[in-house]
């Protein structure tokens, strides 16, 4: 498979219905041109880096040589929505014409729907184009499964029948034709699991582990309050006397606390208006709860080693022994760093403010998304 790269920023029911139970009666070998040519497009960031990793990653397993060892172009190119939170076909099937490949593969970040169900792909026979969502694939095994949809687009697209989708789309796929058009997408096999996957793949796309240098500010001034309870002899008292569940408590509220602060403060939170419908915000609010809560607890878990580490050099264990009363050992070190983190991390709120609001931007996914809205003449 030959490929290049660039940097830009910027079948109709009746044949398919014909067509089924073709496809392994024809030769797969005879149906590839001679020289067939791919043009992929992929938003900036994580998505545009995975599709990279598929073209440059030595081939192997069923769905290796989806291209069929034919040229692939990729560019990168933010994809538009619409007003009304889908995605600008219009835009998309330009950007096919003026390809002038024989297949034109969109992949974004943007998850879409139809009803109840989730668009893994979708199919445009007319204009040989096919747009797969990559929250839809799940948040595990992603470069596995984008060559697999990568095979069965292209696989749908030389057999001209819809069915090739079908036959490669295993016993979880679902094919629906669109209403009014030669247009087919793909879904999970059931809604509802197929809702969970693909909010779970948006978690996967806000990237909550890699989000840390974003929340520099909440982090320094979490660090900076959590320094003081090596220093302060009452906050050792106090770790040593509190049970267990009561520190489990006030970790879970500082973390809660904070990624609510976090959410609010920034406008996170996303409306039904917005993005679709009530079924699509509960998707998008879930994964920005569950991506918060996930950095926010990263950070905490980095301030409790980090305080640990520095009480375990400085704190002499005879001096602790005379505040406490007892005789000192590791678990009280333990608990001072987990109630010196917890306080740390209530104070980490304010240090939000200090944060890059465009790096803040790009934490969710509904936050992202706002970016590709047409802007009236106010915002240009």
């Amino acid at each position: 498979m030959a490929s290049q790269e660039t940097n830009e920023g910027t079948a109709p029911g009746e044949s398919d219905t014909q067509n089924q139970g073709q496809v392994e009666q024809v030769s797969e070998s005879s149906l590839v041109p001679e020289s067939l040519s791919v043009m992929m497009y992929s938003d900036p960031g994580r998505t545009s880096w995975l599709v990279r990793r598929v073209l440059q990653q030595p081939e192997r397993g069923r769905n290796a040589d989806w291209a069929r060892g034919g040229e692939v172009t990729h560019q990168q190119a933010l994809v538009p929505l619409r007003d009304d939170a889908t995605l600008d076909l219009d835009d998309a099937k330009r950007w096919a014409a003026e390809s002038e490949a024989d297949i034109t593969v969109i992949v974004t970040e943007v998850p879409r729907m139809a009803g109840e169900r989730p668009k893994t792909a979708e199919l445009h026979f007319s204009d040989r184009l096919a747009i797969i969502s990559l929250p839809a694939l799940g948040p595990w095994f992603i470069l596995r499964s984008l060559r697999r949809e990568l095979h069965r687009v292209v696989s749908a697209f030389l057999h001209e029948s819809v069915e090739a989708a079908r036959q490669y789309g295993g016993y979880s796929a679902h094919v629906e034709p669109q209403k009014g058009d030669d247009t087919f997408f793909i879904s999970p096999g059931r809604a509802f699991p197929g809702r969970l996957w693909t909010t779970l793949g948006m978690v996967a796309a806000n990237e909550p582990m890699w989000s840390l240098p974003k929340l520099s500010g909440v982090f320094a001034a979490a660090a900076a309050t959590g320094a003081f309870g090596i220093f302060f002899t009452t906050i050792w008292e106090m770790a040593s006397f509190l049970p267990l569940w009561r520190l489990a408590v006030v970790s879970v509220a500082a973390i809660s606390i904070v990624s609510a602060w976090l959410i609010i403060s920034n406008k996170f939170w996303d409306r039904s208006a917005n993005v679709g419908g009530a079924r699509e915000a509960a998707m998008y609010n879930i994964s920005t709860v569950v991506s918060m809560l996930t950095s926010v607890a990263a950070l905490y878990l980095l301030l409790f080693a980090s305080i640990l580490v520095v009480g375990l050099l400085l704190i002499e264990p005879g001096f602790m022994a005379d505040i406490l009363g007892s005789e000192a050992g590791f678990v009280n070190y333990v608990e001072i760093a987990w109630l010196s983190a917890s306080l740390g991390t209530f104070a980490g709120a304010v240090g939000a403010n200090f944060d890059d609001s465009v790096e803040l931007k790009n934490l969710t996914q509904g936050s992202r998304e706002l970016q590709r809205y047409p802007k009236d003449e106010e915002q240009r």
